[in-house]
């Protein structure tokens, strides 16, 4: 029994899928949007997973990288999360839910957050 359980292989693309769509969840993204983030069409998330090692790939763990930055910045409460991607920001010069949807909007948004959580 121990022995099929340490066999057991973790599949990165599905695990980063999994992770990129409950972040998407978490901030308030349509599938829509997290199509946009990546640049693949939203029913590739449905059918598909995210390969770590493309850049649709490492997009994702961009936002992911967002997510659990913004969760520490805010305690892990859900409407503040959501709250703070879909209100315009001076600090990141707009909206980060609209930002991220960009490659450049995505880094700025992820440096902004990273800059912050560094403070606490």
């Amino acid at each position: 029994m121990a022995q099929a359980a340490s066999t057991a292989r973790i599949d990165p693309a599905r695990t980063l899928t999994t992770a990129f769509l409950n972040a998407g969840k978490a901030l308030g993204l349509s599938r829509g949007d997290l199509g946009r983030v990546i640049g693949k069409d939203r029913s590739t998330l449905t059918r598909g997973h995210i390969d770590p090692d493309s850049k649709s790939g490492e997009l994702a763990l961009l936002l992911v990288r967002c997510y659990r930055a913004l969760f520490v910045l805010v305690g892990g409460e859900p409407d503040q999360m959501r709250h703070w991607m879909h209100t315009p920001n001076r600090h990141t010069g707009g909206v980060p839910a609209e930002q991220v949807c960009t490659v450049q909007g995505l880094i700025r948004v992820t440096e902004y957050l990273d800059a912050m959580r560094g403070k606490v």
